[in-house]
């Protein structure tokens, strides 16, 4: 299901945005930064601070998630079910060898949210239909963010 582009593109662009339903029925976005890719079909990040999050999927878990590259002006968009291993259940512990990089906030960790993938899609910007090319994008915008750091 996620294609090789869209791998790097998550790889690179961790931070996701995760948009999940209320129990009230309100959207709601959260941010996640611990993302890994499990298998061509799954995703999981860390629960470190998400007790709006994990309630709402206890209570509804389609889920989807956008992963956006600022500079290619480019995104993926993932849809599917999420799952939840809390720290005491068995399965959490063999989830954890794919936060290896996050070991540092291990302690931290209440649980991991899984994602089973329904559906993926890559994303191009406007830009790209009329010409623009991947490479010319990427300076242009870097030189933006450039200059609102400096």
């Amino acid at each position: 299901m996620l294609t090789d582009v869209m791998k790097r593109l998550i790889r690179e662009n961790t931070i996701a945005l995760v948009a999940t339903v209320t129990p009230e029925g309100a959207p709601a976005v959260s941010p996640k930064a611990t993302v890994a890719i499990l298998d061509d079909s799954h995703l999981a990040f860390c629960d470190l601070r998400s007790p709006n999050t994990t309630r709402n999927i206890r209570v509804n878990p389609a889920v989807e998630l956008n992963f956006i590259d600022v500079f290619r002006r480019q995104a993926c968009r993932i849809t599917g079910t999420a799952s939840y291993a809390s720290k005491s259940e068995a399965w959490f512990d063999d989830l954890r060898i794919h936060f290896k990089s996050w070991d540092y906030l291990s302690d931290r960790m209440r649980g991991i949210v899984v994602i089973e993938i329904t559906r993926a899609e890559h994303i191009l910007s406007p830009a790209y239909d009329v010409g623009a090319k991947e490479e010319e994008l990427k300076a242009d915008w870097l030189a933006k963010y450039t200059d609102i750091i400096n």
